[in-house]
């Protein structure tokens, strides 16, 4: 169970049996946005378990609520055969406390096993601890668990180093400065997407490289950090810069038919990028260095809706840059998948 939550999450805490140094607890936590996660696998077959975890879950939803996260604790009780007093443990709900919510489950070598009304599913945990059925890491000591999880991780890392994302803000950075010293915005004219019928397709590429303000840069640069340097980590620097030039010249050229004007700005080949970063964790079912596909989904959804909402956005250049990141994607083989 706990390397493969590893994947996700990040070791709390954890306590081993004195003398046959097999894990007896361990916690493991992950944040998603406001909320913080944390999984307490315990021991079901101590007399002291529900002890330990009331212990355990009582010192995580207070130290860390007091960090301004809203604490879901889960409790995963892991027993060969449910006694009725597990049963009945597992089936009593808690009270929410503000910011802090007790969920509890019982992991049986059947699966997962749900009582009374607490919720049965929660991010991928479920799907995780049932795999965990099938992996025999019995009598490994915690160094084990968390060697192998980091190993599992690094399994997935196609590039060990962002450099490519780094050339890119760099590069934007730098024309950005032309920009500000060209009085006539000759860059622009010269240089920005214009609509379809009138030609000149060139510029469905250079206009990637500027932008309208200092602003819309710091944006666009915030943007890309993110999800540039996940790209490049999981599909490694080929892929990046397929995703990232592809899907911003074919946003763009979408965009151009809809064009009364011009456009500019690097906004579609992020959104490839975005597109890219969420069929990741779509395809694997995992986060990716700390983002969960809810969060992707939801950090997608806001930049279309601020798009949406703020005049001179080209929105349908995001939509589209979006939707060509998720197709590029698809023709990638993702590791473990």
């Amino acid at each position: 169970m706990q390397e493969l939550l590893l994947n996700d999450f990040t070791p709390i805490l954890s306590t081993q049996a004195a003398k046959t140094g097999e894990l007896s607890i361990f916690c493991a936590g992950k944040q998603a946005g406001p909320n913080l996660y944390c999984v307490i696998a315990v021991d079901a077959g101590k007399p002291t378990y529900k002890q330990e975890f009331e212990h355990w879950a009582g010192y995580l939803g207070a130290s860390h609520s007091m960090n301004d996260y809203n604490v879901v604790i889960l409790g995963v009780f892991d027993t060969d055969e449910v006694s009725d007093e597990l049963k009945e443990y597992a089936t009593a709900t808690v009270e929410s406390f503000e910011k802090i919510n007790i969920i509890k489950w019982v992991l049986t070598p059947n699966g997962v096993e749900v009582y009374g009304r607490q919720p049965d599913r929660l991010l991928n945990i479920r799907t995780l601890l049932e795999k965990s059925l099938t992996e025999d890491m019995s009598g490994k000591t915690v160094a084990d668990v968390t060697a192998y999880g980091h190993e599992k991780r690094r399994e997935r890392i196609v590039s060990g180093n962002t450099f490519l994302t780094y050339i890119m803000i760099g590069i934007l950075i730098f024309i950005c400065i032309l920009q500000i010293f060209d009085k006539n915005d000759t860059l622009i004219y010269d240089y920005a997407a214009l609509p379809l019928g009138k030609g000149e397709f060139y510029r469905n590429f250079t206009c990637m490289f500027l932008h309208g303000s200092v602003e819309h840069l710091l944006s666009n640069l915030l943007a890309l950090y993110i999800f540039g340097t996940r790209t490049e980590r999981y599909y490694g620097k080929k892929m990046f810069a397929l995703i990232y030039f592809i899907g911003g010249v074919l946003a763009s050229l979408t965009s151009s038919i809809f064009l009364s004007g011009m456009a500019l700005g690097a906004s579609g080949a992020i959104f490839a990028l975005m597109g890219a970063v969420l069929m990741y964790s779509l395809r694997t079912k995992r986060s990716i260095d700390g983002f969960d596909l809810y969060f992707l989904i939801f950090f997608v959804l806001v930049g279309l809706a601020g798009g949406g909402l703020v005049a001179g956005i080209d929105n349908i250049a995001h939509i589209a840059g979006f939707v060509y990141g998720c197709v590029i994607s698809m023709f990638y083989g993702i590791k473990g998948e």
